[in-house]
């Protein structure tokens, strides 16, 4: 077993438990009165944190439904449009049948759904021309001879032959 430590700087069990010891304060009561009102506080926060998030989410909730219905048939069309590109899947069927929305949305849903596919088809071709033109170009460095260097000058400033 190899030794790290010189034994003769070493100091003995004992005391390494005593400088650990004190390295590390003692916990006081005043100490653990302030962490516990520190937690209280964060709780505090965050509970009014958490209840301003639920009562705006509240009132826009309570608002939609008018907001909805004050909108003119040109404006409902996007806005389900939109809506429903946002939402999970789930909410997405969920709001489909919503009385005041029209059919002209899942034509607008399929318009979408084709670009997006033409869009990945594009992504994917323009990708494997791009890898293409990488193998390409790397079989072009492959057969290339390798570049010849010019010599370096001699010291008193004419060519080195």
């Amino acid at each position: 077993m190899t030794n790290f430590l010189n034994a003769e700087f070493a100091a003995s069990k004992a005391t390494r438990k005593e400088r650990k010891q004190i390295a590390r304060p003692e916990e006081s009561s005043a100490t653990e009165r302030a962490v516990a009102s520190l937690r209280r506080s964060l709780g505090k926060d965050l509970k009014k944190s958490d209840n301003k998030e639920r009562l705006f989410t509240k009132a826009i909730n309570d608002t939609m439904p008018e907001f909805i219905a004050a909108m003119d048939e040109e404006v409902l069309a996007p806005f389900f449009f939109s809506l429903e590109r946002l939402a999970t899947a789930a909410n997405r069927r969920r709001i489909a049948t919503h009385p005041l929305r029209s059919d002209i949305v899942d034509e607008m849903h399929e318009e979408a759904d084709e670009e997006d596919a033409r869009a990945a088809e594009e992504a994917e071709r323009a990708a494997a021309e791009e890898e293409k033109r990488a193998a390409a170009k790397a079989a072009e460095d492959e057969n290339k001879p390798a570049k010849l260097t010019p010599k370096a000058e001699a010291s008193d400033g004419s060519p080195a032959s």
